[in-house]
C-alpha cells in the first residue's frame, strides 16, 4: 500500500429529500457518486494532495470525534458516515441531524482533495 493511500476511505452523506453523495476508494483512486442527477466520476488525486488532506484531518482533529452525532427531536433530515483508515489513525463515525463542530471544514478539505466535487 501506498505511504499516502488510505487503507479504508468511504463518506455518505444523505438528505431525506435531496442529494445523496458517496465517496469511496477503490482500486486507489476515488469513486464519486451523487444522486438527482446521477452522476459518477472517478478521481485520482496526486501524492501532495493526499498529504495536504491527511494533514487537514489532523489540524481538524477528527480522529478525535465521537462515534455518532445524532439529534433525537427530528426523524428526518441529513444523515452522514465517515469510515477511514490511514495507518495508526482510524475513524468510524455518523449522524443524523447533528454533526461535530468542524465538519463542514471537514467537508471542504474532501472538496479540495476531489478538485471541486461537492459532498453536501
Amino acid at each position: 500500500m501506498s505511504l499516502y493511500l488510505p487503507e479504508e476511505f468511504r463518506i455518505t452523506t444523505s438528505s431525506f429529500y435531496g442529494r445523496s453523495f458517496t465517496l469511496i476508494i477503490r482500486d486507489k483512486k476515488l469513486i464519486y457518486h451523487a444522486t438527482k442527477p446521477n452522476e459518477k466520476i472517478i478521481r485520482d488525486p496526486a501524492e501532495n494532495d493526499w498529504n495536504i488532506f491527511w494533514k487537514k484531518t489532523i489540524d481538524l482533529k477528527i480522529w478525535l470525534w465521537n462515534k455518532s452525532y445524532v439529534d433525537h427531536s427530528s426523524s428526518d433530515g441529513q444523515n452522514w458516515g465517515v469510515k477511514l483508515e490511514f495507518g495508526n489513525l482510524k475513524l468510524q463515525t455518523y449522524g443524523s441531524n447533528d454533526h461535530p463542530d468542524n465538519f463542514k471544514e471537514f467537508l471542504e478539505a474532501i472538496k479540495v482533495l476531489i478538485g471541486g466535487l461537492e459532498l453536501h
